[in-house]
Formats: structure tokens, C-alpha cells, sequence
């Protein structure tokens, strides 16, 4: 697998009737944030931009990019319907749990 593909794809949609747009790894999500017209400008947008680029040069990693990038997709209601799940979620799903937890 490449360093800079994510282990799932972030689903987004940009305009209510668009179809599902997959983003599968960290170059297509900054390519993304470069171009996305209606990018907010704000806190949560520049730490999607920088772990991105970050990542490109090994100092953050594709996973903690995605991360980033989703939490922007979540929060400027781009994040597709079935991707949509609460906070920590999906970081709680790498986690061990103990036996009856």
C-alpha cells in the first residue's frame, strides 16, 4: 500500500443532488483543499491543509491526515451521510477493548 493512501476513503459531497465524491489518499485530499471554492476559512480547514502537507513530506502520517480532513468534512457538512458517525468513533474502533467492555 502507498504511505500516502488512507486506509479507508472519505466520502464527501459538495452540493446537496452532486454524487459522492471518494477521496482515497493524501494527495487527492490536498488537491481537494486547494481547490474547494467554498473552503471555509478557519482554524479546522488550515489543520486539514497542513497535516496534508505534512504528510507529502513524511511529518505527519496518511492516517493522521485523514483524520484531519475528515474532521473538516464533518464539521462543514461535506462528509457524505454513511461516512457521518459521532466523534471518536473511529478512532475508538482501533482500540482494544477488554473482555466485557
Amino acid at each position: 500500500m502507498d504511505r500516502l493512501q488512507f486506509i479507508m476513503p472519505v466520502r464527501i459531497v459538495t452540493e446537496a443532488g452532486r454524487p459522492v465524491t471518494e477521496i482515497y489518499d493524501v494527495e487527492e485530499a490536498l488537491t481537494f483543499l486547494q481547490n474547494w471554492s467554498g473552503a471555509p476559512e478557519s482554524p479546522i480547514y488550515q489543520r486539514a491543509l497542513n497535516s496534508c502537507f505534512a504528510a507529502t513530506i513524511d511529518q505527519e502520517s496518511a492516517d493522521d491526515a485523514r483524520k484531519a480532513f475528515m474532521a473538516l468534512a464533518r464539521v462543514s457538512g461535506i462528509l457524505a451521510r454513511d461516512m457521518s458517525v459521532p466523534a471518536g468513533v473511529l478512532e475508538s474502533e482501533t482500540r482494544t477493548k477488554p473482555p466485557g467492555a
